[in-house]
């Protein structure tokens, strides 16, 4: 069964971004950024899950701790991309988000606020927006316009968080 009001707009805005990225995926030649897109396109379409339809806590909560990990392993393949980490440095990073965001995970469920919740995702999606306006910026893709839909399509998902 499938959710209503700002949980189904955000899986509706998960499924372009999952869509956009497939594309972005084959038009890429950079092997590193058909990664980072490979990630983007994986948190897109668990994000389309848990947002999109309704199912028991217990599969709900797994299914967050999986994104919170693949966030995490997001979010350091752009710090490899855009800051020079080595690969190596970036795992060991990825291993300690993970457990953090794992950690706010739970507090968040365990005391049952959401707020804290949210404060984790709009990180994750405000440093994937400033990361991709760097790469627009500074690169000379010829198909930039891939980009800025993904980024516009990542805002309006963050929109819900603020209305929530």
């Amino acid at each position: 069964m499938l959710t209503s009001g700002y949980e189904l707009s955000t899986a509706i805005t998960n499924l372009i971004l999952f869509i956009i990225s497939i594309i972005i995926i084959f038009n890429i030649k950079n092997k590193s950024f058909k990664w980072l897109y490979l990630f983007i396109c994986i948190d897109s379409f668990l994000g389309v899950i848990v947002h999109g339809f309704n199912m028991s806590n217990i599969l709900n909560t797994i299914l967050w701790y999986i994104l919170y990990f693949l966030f995490s392993i997001t979010f350091n393949l752009l710090l490899h991309l855009f800051c020079n980490i080595k690969l190596k440095n970036v795992m060991i990073i990825s291993f300690i988000i993970a457990i953090i965001m794992v950690i706010i995970f739970s507090i968040s469920i365990k005391f049952n606020i959401n707020r804290l919740d949210n404060i984790v995702m709009l990180l994750y999606a405000l440093s994937v927006v400033l990361f991709s306006l760097y790469n627009i910026i500074k690169s000379d893709y010829i198909n930039k316009y891939y980009f800025i839909i993904g980024i516009i399509i990542q805002i309006i998902g963050i929109i819900p968080i603020f209305i929530k």
